[in-house]
């Protein structure tokens, strides 16, 4: 270790410590106020993403409110129906108005 020492930032530190405020009552309970206040932030986090993506899912929901507007609901729902039923090309086919 070197022993350098300078005396007027000894000088320094000795006017840094003299003029320090008084902490002790301050460390009383810091681990627990500590605590308090992180449970108190995880507990609001999820309403603060909540809100934070609430113009996304309104902005989401009005594209889909859109979407079932301009298409063709009859047409959708009718091809679905159809693709899941057993003998999906002939009603595929009749449903669609695409006969052979």
């Amino acid at each position: 270790m070197n022993d350098n020492s300078d005396p007027q930032l000894d000088a320094l530190f000795a006017a840094a410590r003299a003029a320090a405020p008084d902490t002790s009552r301050l460390e009383y309970g810091f681990e627990t106020r500590l605590a308090a206040r992180l449970r108190e932030e995880n507990g609001a986090s999820l309403f603060t993403w909540a809100w934070r993506l609430c113009p996304f899912f309104a902005a989401l929901a009005l594209a889909v409110a859109w979407w079932t507007q301009t298409t063709e609901r009859g047409e959708v729902y009718s091809r679905i129906a159809a693709e899941a039923a057993p003998a999906s090309e002939e009603l595929l086919a009749y449903m669609t108005g695409d006969r052979r």
